[in-house]
């Protein structure tokens, strides 16, 4: 196996499995099983695994000169459906960045020095002012200097991400939140996991959006999904009438012994529920990641 020691120390560590017991013998069998339980992990992290209905078109460059880290960063993109574009070395990525328009690049900072990550935020800063395009620069890296951090971003990066234990999700939510397109769209819908679907609503107050959200809802539950979360931090006025196509939804997704639960809602939205005598049937938490544990918790229950 092609692989340094530091680097099966790092696998290990990333599986949570003990290094130790495989020392003196390490096979490809105990790499392959740890690879596994990595994979696991980034399936697994509920609030983060999203998959944004539009993002299968999107065009994504990694360019990383770590095996692992391709590994661990394809992985998760491809959780969300895209296959990334990979490039190995500083050279390569700049020759894909000529060849191609990208809609994102994810930079390691080291490769293996600081200043190939410099080099890359640079060249990726000209391309965009040059052909005037409009793309995400990620910086990725196990460090936590600040004065590498701050100097990535004077050079032009959108986003920096530590690799610490909640890369993934930061990774994900940034992504998904920097491709959100249509600025008048009525809601975006993203997977959670597999049983979960959360919506996030941006406008309430038409006839052909409570049709077109009971429409979609139907079709994720057609497709597997048993539980809903809206999220409603963006909804402000709130029609009392309205309160009904919460009833209906909650009605879907009981059916299906499925949760139907709210996120952010406003006071008027709170009014509204316990006008309709919904505020003690359908629950409300203050984050996504609050309704993912309450869904989780009271499945496991079951």
């Amino acid at each position: 196996m092609n692989i340094s020691e530091e680097q099966v120390n790092k696998i290990f560590e990333l599986a949570s499995m003990d290094y130790k017991k495989h020392q003196e013998n390490v096979t490809e069998k105990d790499i392959s099983e740890a690879l596994i339980e990595i994979e696991q992990k980034i399936y697994s992290f509920a609030n983060s695994g999203v998959k944004i209905d539009s993002l299968e078109n999107k065009r994504i460059l990694i360019a990383d000169d770590l095996e692992l880290s391709i590994y661990q960063l394809s992985t998760v993109l491809k959780r969300i459906g895209i296959t990334p574009k990979v490039a190995r070395h500083k050279d390569e990525a700049l020759k894909e960045m000529q060849k191609a328009h990208f809609d994102c690049v994810i930079f390691d900072l080291f490769m293996p020095d600081s200043s190939d990550g410099f080099d890359l935020i640079k060249a990726a800063v000209d391309k965009r002012t040059e052909d005037n395009l409009d793309f995400k620069i990620i910086v990725i890296s196990g460090t936590d200097d600040s004065n590498l951090i701050e100097h990535s971003y004077e050079l032009g990066a959108d986003f920096y991400i530590q690799k610490d234990g909640n890369w993934h999700s930061k990774l994900l939510k940034y992504i998904s939140s920097s491709f959100q397109i249509d600025k008048n769209t009525a809601f975006t819908r993203y997977t959670i996991n597999n049983d979960i679907a959360s919506f996030i609503i941006k406008r309430f107050n038409e006839t052909k959006v409570f049709d077109e959200l009971l429409k979609n809802i139907n079709t994720s539950i057609y497709t597997g999904i048993k539980h809903v979360l809206f999220d409603l931090k963006e909804i402000t006025a709130f029609d009392a009438d309205n309160v009904y196509i919460f009833a209906d939804i909650y009605k879907i997704c009981a059916e299906n012994g499925g949760k139907f639960v709210l996120v952010n809602p406003s006071l008027k939205v709170r009014e509204a529920l316990s006008f309709a005598y919904l505020e003690d049937v359908i629950p409300y938490k203050n984050s996504v990641e609050d309704a993912v544990t309450l869904i989780m918790s009271e499945s496991k229950a079951q």
